[in-house]
């Protein structure tokens, strides 16, 4: 999960950004009161609302309890949004595939597919797995991978997986169907990346190329070894 620390800091601060906007809000307007109305300079002020120094009187009491309730909200606000996350793993971790770029998909979690992820992951390189079984995936998704649960058929799905900026999709669904409308959308949503596609069926080899995949494996060859020789150089 460290290896995603800073896109997971940037959804935290994107999350939370109205509850900084409110505190931001907060402090100009204790700055503006304690300028205008007991007369300090600017710099007094705005340290007398940021509560780095205190100035003596009813103003500053009041000030103060208030500030309170208006932090204790924010933080609890914040909290709730983080516990929320954390009871659904499942849309963290869609957040955080939303957020790739220059990465590999990896349509299905079969045997393939599982191999994929593993050497991605041991690789340190940038990936999203598309797979519609919560159970198949779970182990990843308790460890916060980049995984989205979901029908990788539906276009919102490789939306949300980062289809516009990926450099290489492998779909290794058994799925000849997913393969298909996959191959087709993931090619007019992106039209550099390069598409490999596992297929059992040699029959839809130049459907599937028609439809824009650069090379299709059949199971006659060694899939992974062909893809991830794809991997090393889509970078």
């Amino acid at each position: 999960m460290r290896r995603f620390f800073w896109i997971r800091l940037s959804i935290f601060l994107r999350q939370s950004r109205w509850g900084f906007a409110l505190l931001a809000l907060w402090f100009a307007l204790g700055t503006i009161i304690f300028y205008s109305f007991e007369r300090l300079s600017l710099r007094d002020a705005l340290l007398n609302a940021l509560y780095l120094r205190v100035q003596p009187g009813s103003l500053w009491v009041l000030y103060a309890f208030w500030g309170q309730c208006v932090l204790f909200g924010i933080v609890i606000s914040i909290f709730i949004l983080q516990a929320l996350q954390r009871y659904n793993p499942q849309e963290g971790c869609r957040m955080l595939a939303s957020e790739m770029k220059d990465h590999v998909i990896v349509v299905g979690h079969s045997h393939l597919g599982a191999r994929l992820v593993a050497h991605l992951r041991q690789s340190a390189r940038a990936y999203v797995l598309i797979d519609k079984d919560p159970a198949a995936v779970d182990d990843l998704v308790r460890a916060g991978e980049p995984v989205v649960v979901d029908d990788a058929k539906q276009e919102s799905t490789l939306v949300d997986a980062g289809i516009e900026r990926a450099n290489l999709v492998v779909i290794t669904s058994n799925n000849i169907e997913t393969a298909l409308l996959v191959t087709k959308r993931a090619r007019e949503r992106n039209k550099k990346a390069a598409i490999v596609v596992r297929c059992y069926l040699d029959e839809f080899t130049e459907i599937l190329e028609s439809l824009g995949a650069n090379e299709v494996i059949s199971s006659s060859k060694s899939a992974f070894n062909e893809i991830a020789t794809h991997i090393g150089t889509a970078r």
